[in-house]
Order: C-alpha cells, then structure tokens, then sequence
C-alpha cells in the first residue's frame, strides 16, 4: 500500500525540511508531494537533499517559487500543477495561489479524488458532499492560526493531518 507525505510552505527551512525528511522515514512514506513554496534557492534549503531522497517526489510550484534555477540544479521548472494517481483516486496538486479551489481545476474532479493545496499556511481537512476531498497540510515552517508546524499523510484507507514536531494527529478522514 503506497503512503504518500504531503508538505507545504516550507519557505526554504533547512530545520523544517530535515525534520520533514526524518518524519518520510518514521512514518515508511512512499512518496513525498510538496504543494508549493518549497523555497529550494533560497534561505539556505540544501538542493541535493531532494536529489538524494531514495522515494519519488512530486513537487509543484507556489509563489514563492518563481524564481527558481532548477536547470542548474538538474530540476525543470515545477508546473503550477500535477497529477498523481493512487488507485481509483487522482490526487490534484496545486500550490491554491492560481488555483484557488476544485471548481477552477482543468480536469473534472470526482468525490473520490484529492485536492491538495496549500499556499494558505492553515491545515485542513473537508470532504464536502458532492465535492472532492481537500486537503490542505499546512505549513511545515510557518504555520498560521495559532495552528502547530503540520504535514499531512495518504494511505489508500486514511488522510491524517499530523503536527511536524511531535506526530500528534490534528486531523483524520477515514476514506470509503
């Protein structure tokens, strides 16, 4: 069963990213999606620990990110968006700063599948009647609303939003 680590908003934190890092091998993740603003060339975030991760990783580009130099550093550009498919469900990952809801993606979303943003600095975790399931992780620097530094998990049976510092579970969707 793939288990997939959802960040966002890291802002170039090199402590955040190694706690995140350290969190993918605790938790035997399976893949790393980042949802914007990663911040790789700036404020000191070390691009080779990417280069290095053993796992997949998908990463999309937020706001912050626009003025990234991935040709050098072996990456192409991030897209403002991207797929990725896990079992009946796509997971549609955006950064929200362009596309700010599921109503505004380019592909029809069922209620089955995952939106995934972030770009707001506030986890949350909605499954709306009718909609798709949204995901927002949070943020794994800078979290916002008195809320704790977050990251969020995916297994084909559960979405938890988990605090980064402790793995204490903020949120949970059981998934049918």
């Amino acid at each position: 069963m793939t288990k997939f680590l959802v960040c966002s908003d890291l802002h170039g934190d090199p402590s955040a990213l190694d706690l995140l890092l350290k969190r993918m091998i605790e938790e035997r993740a399976d893949h790393l999606i980042c949802a914007g603003d990663i911040g790789i060339n700036h404020l000191g975030v070390q691009r080779d620990r990417l280069r290095q991760l053993s796992i997949p990783f998908t990463l999309v580009g937020g706001n912050c990110d626009l003025g990234w130099a991935f040709s050098e550093a072996g990456f192409q550009i991030p897209p403002r968006y991207t797929t990725v498919k896990m079992g009946i469900r796509t997971l549609f990952i955006t950064h929200g700063h362009l596309i700010t809801s599921w109503q505004e993606a380019p592909l029809n979303l069922s209620s089955h599948d995952i939106f995934i943003s972030g770009h707001t600095h506030i986890a949350s975790l909605k499954h709306p009647r009718g909609a798709p399931i949204l995901l927002n992780p949070g943020s794994a620097s800078s979290p916002r609303n008195h809320q704790p530094p977050s990251y969020a998990l995916i297994t084909e049976t559960e979405i938890s939003i988990r605090g980064l510092d402790t793995r204490k579970q903020l949120r949970t969707l059981v998934l049918k």
